[in-house]
Formats: C-alpha cells, structure tokens, sequence
C-alpha cells in the first residue's frame, strides 16, 4: 500500500499545522501514467477516493481529507505529465 507512509506523514504534518491557527490545504501531484484512479490496482495503490465535485484519485487524498477535516476539491489533483 503505497500511500500509508507519505500520506499519513503528510496529513500530520498538516494537522500540526492547523493546530498552530494555519489555514492548510493539499495537493495530490502524482507521476502515474494512467490518471483515471478507477483504473489502478487496488493492491498497489488501495482505495479509490472520490471528490465531493468528482475527482478520483488514490488512498492518499482520503487520508488529508479525514485528517484536515476539510473537503479538497479535485483542482487539487494534478498529474505530473
């Protein structure tokens, strides 16, 4: 499961963050080539997250949302090609 390690750290970083009164967001940028999330497989990449306004991406999205408490819309989903 790739995401566990960088996303959680990521998600914590930006919790502490907050709770030191900064106003967090998060990017997902992600060097797949395919970037339909639908289409990677779970074993490699775990769950699918889908947006509230429709983006799809992996894992790591799900665990900044739940973490910050805050919906990230799917303008902060970029793929590196």
């Amino acid at each position: 499961m790739s995401g566990v390690g960088k996303g959680v750290t990521t998600a914590s970083i930006g919790k502490i963050l907050q709770e030191h009164g900064y106003k967090v967001t998060a990017i997902k940028i992600d060097p797949y080539i395919n970037y339909d999330a639908g289409t990677l497989r779970p074993t490699e990449h775990g769950e699918v997250w889908v947006t509230d306004d429709g983006g799809e991406i992996d894992q790591d999205l799900g665990t900044y949302e739940r973490f910050l408490n805050s919906d990230i819309p799917k303008r902060n989903l970029q793929d590196s090609h």
